[in-house]
């Protein structure tokens, strides 16, 4: 059975106006075969100025993240659990013409990562996140992450999870993740990204007076998995 970190609750003002919704833009996918420290990732397709950018980035193992990238804002990490694979999720403001980051773990490994970008419907003011939970573990695994019920959106808000895995024998194994209650969520397939390491996410998007209930997301696999689940909040 894997753990499950704490929740986190974080706040940033960046500068902008009245966001009330987001829509889904595109993802940008990043993936080493060979052992590698330092990972780049890049924007993906179609993302403009005043785009809010979600990276998460997994290694094989129960590594730690020494180098976060430059500009990004931790929304959270588990590499305290000592588990595998460890990981992190940031976001960022985009500026529209940085074209790379680079984030540095403190040892070489493998793994797999993933920009994704959402547009907000205005300039953003301020960015909170909320109940940042992980979960992960090294073998055959259903490991399940809960969300808590929360009041209606002030803004436009995100609601993101993501899934990683190392299957066993370096076969595809694909643990589509299943939503309870479903409504509203879009799971987005990020395979084939090799025989080793897969990426996917899902996304439900609220806007301003929209609920959330609790929601419970499962996801069985073979082999090593690792999953982020947050809310992200903008005004």
């Amino acid at each position: 059975m894997g753990a499950v970190a704490s929740m986190m609750s974080l706040t940033a003002t960046v500068g902008g106006g009245d966001v009330t919704a987001f829509t889904h833009v595109a993802a940008s996918y990043q993936r080493n075969t060979t052992s590698q420290a330092v990972r780049t990732f890049t924007p993906p397709s179609g993302a403009i100025a005043g785009d809010l950018l979600i990276l998460t980035s997994f290694t094989d193992d129960d590594d730690v993240i020494t180098g976060a990238p430059a500009g990004w804002t931790l929304i959270g990490d588990n590499d305290n659990l000592a588990e595998y694979p460890a990981g992190g999720s940031y976001y960022i403001i985009y500026d529209g013409t940085t074209s790379s980051w680079t984030l540095t773990w403190d040892v070489a490994d493998t793994g797999a990562g993933i920009v994704v970008a959402f547009r907000p419907d205005s300039p953003i003011t301020t960015v909170t996140t909320e109940q940042f939970q992980s979960s992960e573990g090294p073998s055959a695994l259903s490991n399940s992450i809960t969300s808590v019920a929360d009041d209606p959106a002030v803004g436009g808000r995100i609601y993101m999870y993501f899934l990683t895995g190392r299957p066993v024998n370096s076969s595809i194994q694909n643990p589509a993740p299943s939503f309870t209650p479903s409504t509203g969520w879009t799971h987005v397939d990020g395979e084939p990204l090799a025989s080793e390491d897969y990426m996917d996410y899902a996304y439900k998007l609220a806007s301003a007076g929209d609920a959330f209930v609790s929601t419970t997301i499962t996801a069985t696999d073979e082999g090593r998995q690792g999953q982020h689940f947050f809310i992200i909040n903008a005004v």
